[in-house]
């Protein structure tokens, strides 16, 4: 995968993540509202934890790597050179590629066994889930790809990839 489309890939799913938290806020204001007329909508609980929170998690992950927003504690490895903080940088993201496919593998495997079964989760109405199962391997494996071109340019000298996200000095 190109650069351009791995940054692109990983832009696209940031904002349907950003588009899934506007839309899962327009459900609970519309189900509260309709509450207090004694018409609540059936299943919100059920639609926001499936349908909602794990595309918001997931999706965007390889942006949030993109823009270095994950937390790091850099006690340690603040003292040392350049040269050294990319090849950590670039180990640990190897490392975190290796977890986070694994991770991807055993959700896919899983996703796959919720598709045959035809997940439902059960509430005031039954709500088909399993498509949902499917977000997990996404999100974990654009992340893998995005770790992984991470660490060869890190290894390779280029420290833009280094910069700190936009508006990081507001979380710091």
């Amino acid at each position: 995968m190109t650069r351009k489309a791995l940054f692109l890939s990983s832009n696209i799913m940031a904002t349907i993540g950003a588009a899934i938290v506007l839309l899962m806020m327009l459900h609970i204001v519309v189900d509260v509202f309709l509450r207090f007329i004694d018409v609540p909508l059936q299943a919100t609980i059920e639609i926001v934890q499936a349908w909602y929170m794990v595309p918001i998690a997931f999706l965007p992950l390889a942006y949030v790597e993109k823009v270095n927003g994950h937390i790091s504690v850099e006690l340690v490895s603040q003292h040392f050179g350049l040269r050294t903080q990319q090849l950590l940088i670039a180990a640990v993201s190897l490392l975190s590629a290796c977890y986070f496919g694994a991770f991807a593998w055993r959700t896919g495997i899983d996703a796959m066994g919720k598709y045959d079964v035809g997940e439902m989760a059960l509430g005031d109405v039954a709500i088909i889930v399993w498509p949902t199962r499917f977000v997990l391997p996404i999100g974990c494996g654009l992340i893998v790809l995005f770790l992984i071109y991470k660490a060869v340019r890190l290894v390779r000298g280029d420290t833009t990839l280094l910069a700190k996200a936009p508006n990081a000095e507001l979380i710091e």
